[in-house]
């Protein structure tokens, strides 16, 4: 437990949704909200510096049809043969290609 001397209060105004998942994640991993923001800022002021960052994230959409995909692949579906050269592989594709547009 952390306890501040010569303590203040921050008043800010952020996206009411930003605010309540930002207090679940913390309440989460055991902190309080107040915790999470005072660390923010004492690496802000100690860095004289702010990194943001958002880890790519892949929407259900995707993610269904990738493991639709997995699993045609995993059945042998939709596969294309291998190729010793380039020629080949676009004479391929080009029948595949035809074939579907028929």
């Amino acid at each position: 437990m952390v306890i501040m001397r010569n303590s203040t209060v921050l008043n800010v105004k952020i996206d009411k949704e930003l605010k309540t998942q930002a207090q679940e994640l913390a309440r989460a991993i055991g902190l309080p909200i107040s915790t999470v923001v005072a660390s923010n800022l004492r690496e802000f002021v100690r860095l004289r510096s702010i990194t943001i960052s958002d880890p790519p994230q892949i929407t259900p959409e995707a993610e269904e049809e990738l493991l639709k995909i997995s699993a045609e692949v995993r059945a042998g579906k939709n596969v294309s043969p291998v190729f010793d050269n380039a020629q080949d592989a676009t004479r391929w594709l080009k029948a595949e290609i035809k074939k579907e547009n028929a």
